[in-house]
């Protein structure tokens, strides 16, 4: 019996002493979580005050940049290149009459019959070549086997520049659309060329008529409208006015077909002799109203 009263008073002074630390480890435990609650809020206000902006953030105070303006009109000097070219004709008609007389007898033999009248003289353009030498030695054939007095002229249209108000994507669209019509020329000539040689028919031939219309069309509408030219309003006018002229022929080529293949031929070569004659009248009118520089 001593020694269980012994034992049970020990067992009460170690509930006591387990109490004191439980309570201890408790109020440890509980200072331990709310220092590290404050410390890792205080620990992540730092790192967000650390941490570089984001791309589209805008801090306090600092005012948003402001957005790009857009379809603003610029100002810009536009270079249209020199063209040149070689017209293969028969020259020294007296009058106009007698040029539209021989001029409709070359048309059914398949040249252009394009009369053009020049200081009182007239004559008459049959074809057009890119090549000095390639339509000198047409002109020598046609002299030596069909005593035919042919000679070859040049078609040339100096460079021009032109200032033009637009917004950029104009600016850029013109420059387009005179390249498409530049390219079609160099259509038509190549063009008639295989016509002749036997290498497209008459229903190829229309075709590609119509496809490159329908481009130059396309190109030329969304370039020229409502787009101005500072100091000269009549320029861009003027240059819309040669390419209209290229389609309005190749138009009438592809709705109305001629029946042979002659014929093609002489409208085809009729119709870039034609758009080059047209634009070297206009770089000329230029000149004269010094609009260009």
């Amino acid at each position: 019996m001593y020694y269980a009263t012994r034992s049970g008073r020990r067992r009460r002074g170690g509930n006591g002493a387990r109490r004191w630390l439980l309570a201890a480890v408790c109020a440890g435990l509980a200072l331990y979580i709310g220092l590290a609650m404050g410390l890792g809020t205080w620990a992540h206000d730092a790192l967000l005050s650390l941490r570089a902006p984001e791309e589209n953030e805008i801090s306090d105070g600092e005012q948003p940049a402001p957005a790009p303006e857009t379809g603003a009109e610029i100002t810009e000097t536009v270079a249209f290149p020199a063209i040149e070219m070689y017209a293969l004709g028969v020259e020294g008609f007296a009058d106009e009459e007698e040029a539209d007389y021989n001029a409709s007898l070359y048309a059914a033999r398949g040249g252009a019959g394009f009369v053009l009248e020049e200081g009182g003289e007239y004559a008459v353009l049959l074809a057009a070549y890119d090549s000095l030498e390639a339509a000198q030695n047409v002109a020598q054939n046609l002299q030596d086997e069909e005593n035919v007095p042919a000679a070859v002229r040049t078609l040339a249209a100096d460079g021009v520049e032109l200032k033009i108000t637009a917004q950029a994507s104009r600016i850029d669209g013109i420059r387009d659309a005179f390249s498409i019509w530049q390219q079609t020329v160099q259509m038509l000539g190549d063009l008639w060329q295989d016509v002749d040689a036997g290498l497209c028919s008459l229903t190829q031939a229309v075709d590609r008529i119509e496809d490159q219309r329908r481009k130059l069309e396309e190109t030329a509408r969304a370039a020229f409208s409502d787009a101005l030219i500072e100091g000269a309003a009549p320029a861009l006018q003027g240059l819309y006015t040669v390419l209209q002229g290229t389609i309005a022929d190749m138009e009438e080529i592809a709705s109305n077909p001629p029946e042979f293949v002659l014929e093609v031929s002489a409208q085809i070569k009729y119709t870039g002799i034609k758009s080059l004659t047209e634009y070297q009248s206009y770089v000329e009118s230029l000149k004269t109203q010094g609009t260009s520089s």
